[in-house]
């Protein structure tokens, strides 16, 4: 696939602040001299740098210890930033860094694998999976599926320490490492411990799945955007037969963004050529201002009804994406009205660390401006929430552990147990709806990951809805 016009520009980056973040490359050291030299050499920023540099150098005089100038370094910038008092700015320490670059690319080196880990303060000794790491799916063709690591294996040890006081996040960073180098996992599987060495590789994050659903219907799930995101989402449409394809629901509900040549490159799979899909306009006077348009004839015929479905979780790159498709007629919303953040980020290398600074404001392509603001779905569908009257009845219901009390006793996840949990839980005053929908997760959790249905429009009313709005159009 062609990449969009005007890319080379200018790469913009989208980050809700709750979520992980993303990166994008940059020198901005020539912008950095023009601004410290010639005509703004006398201006207040100058006076106050020269003022800070006499106090450091005074403090480095006569302060009693040696002064960490790397740390000195290092607060500073993130002061600076935090200045701004601006959620999406801020200065990411050296320490932070390498991380911080592989959830922005969606590349690290590792082993390929989703996986969980309870916090610490959870432990039960007798049940070796509040401990030890699940292994809840090997990604296609990892080192980690190469090996045979399976759904539901648990590691005890990673090179031949224990993980036992590791949190989610600790033993996801042991098991990342430089690709080509290998790292040695004590995996536990009924009742066997047994080692294997695993050689890293380089990843790429999968955000976008799918499968049919009923009447030929295609389901797209796309969970963040990456840089990787439009590849993976043409390699997920090319898998079906398009001829056959009914309608396709693009999910990005809980999707917080990320990039948004990403979110571009998705866009640009279903809308021909020459389409607008973002405007993003900059400071008054920075040159950065700038119009993006699809760029080739899109993969799927404007024939294939598509609806996106959104709610309150859908933020930044994924509202570029909804808006794309809904202000060029492509698609129809489905759900609730979006997160609402409509400015954009620009990420620079600065020092060891990266610096992320608010730069511009984004326009869809209608010229809406929906920071703070979000997108309304064309059809709106609430999501299913507890009412406050069933909040104390759902805590009693989970003290009692009605559901795994249940799911033991009837471990097959059938319609008909599901009937009959709701049968015989009727008097604790939560309604059949969301008791189906704990009774049917907590069956899930307990299937094989890749055996568990993707979606399930019987208890996801949203879904359901969405596929009717396919059908009407048909």
């Amino acid at each position: 696939m062609k990449k969009l016009r005007h890319f080379h520009i200018f790469v913009f980056i989208l980050i809700l602040l709750t979520f992980a973040p993303v990166f994008a490359g940059g020198d901005p050291e020539p912008l950095i001299t023009s601004l410290t030299s010639g005509r703004f050499a006398q201006d207040k920023i100058s006076t106050d740098i020269l003022a800070l540099e006499r106090l450091y150098r005074y403090i480095d005089a006569i302060y009693i210890e040696e002064v960490d100038k790397d740390k000195v370094f290092t607060d500073l910038a993130t002061a600076l930033v935090a200045s701004l008092d601006d959620p999406y700015s801020f200065y990411v320490k050296p320490s932070d860094a390498k991380e911080y670059e592989e959830g922005a690319s969606g590349i690290y080196g590792g082993i390929g694998t989703y996986l969980s880990k309870p916090n610490p303060d959870s432990i039960d000794p007798n049940d070796p999976e509040t401990y030890m790491i699940t292994i809840v799916s090997p990604f296609p063709g990892s080192p980690a599926q190469r090996v045979g690591l399976q759904a539901g294996d648990l590691i005890s040890h990673i090179e031949g320490e224990p993980v036992d006081a590791l949190t989610s996040l600790e033993a996801s960073r042991k098991l990342r490492g430089e690709p080509n180098t290998s790292v040695t996992i004590t995996v536990y599987r009924m009742g066997t411990s047994f080692d294997l060495t695993l050689h890293r590789e380089l990843i790429t994050t999968p955000t976008v799945d799918s499968m049919l659903l009923e009447g030929n219907l295609l389901y797209i799930q796309i969970s963040e955007f990456s840089p990787q995101t439009g590849k993976q989402l043409l390699e997920h449409v090319r898998k079906y037969d398009l001829d056959a394809i009914q309608g396709i629901i693009i999910d990005e509900r809980n999707n917080s963004g990320g990039a948004v040549d990403g979110a571009m490159q998705a866009a640009n799979v279903f809308l021909d050529e020459g389409k607008t899909i973002v405007t993003i306009q900059g400071k008054r006077g920075s040159s950065r201002d700038q119009r993006y348009l699809s760029s080739n004839k899109a993969e799927v015929s404007e024939d294939i009804p598509i609806v996106v479905l959104t709610n309150g979780g859908s933020a930044s790159s994924a509202e570029i994406f909804a808006a794309a498709m809904r202000d060029n007629n492509r698609a129809v919303l489905v759900g609730e009205k979006t997160f609402g953040k409509g400015i954009v980020q620009d990420v620079f290398k600065f020092g060891d660390g990266f610096a992320q600074v608010t730069t511009a404001h984004y326009y869809t392509p209608n010229g809406e401006n929906i920071h703070k603001i979000g997108i309304e779905p064309d059809v709106l569908v609430e999501s299913l929430v507890m009412a406050e009257e069933e909040l104390e009845p759902f805590a009693r219901l989970m003290e009692e552990k009605a559901i795994s009390s249940f799911i033991a006793a009837h471990p097959e996840p059938s319609d008909e147990n599901i009937a009959a949990f709701l049968k015989a839980n009727q008097e604790w005053g939560v309604r059949d709806e969301i008791l189906a929908i704990l009774i049917r997760n907590e069956y899930q959790a307990k299937i094989p990951y890749d055996e568990r249905k993707l979606a399930d429009p019987a208890f996801d009313h949203q879904l359901q809805v969405a596929i009717d709005v396919i059908r009407a159009q048909r």
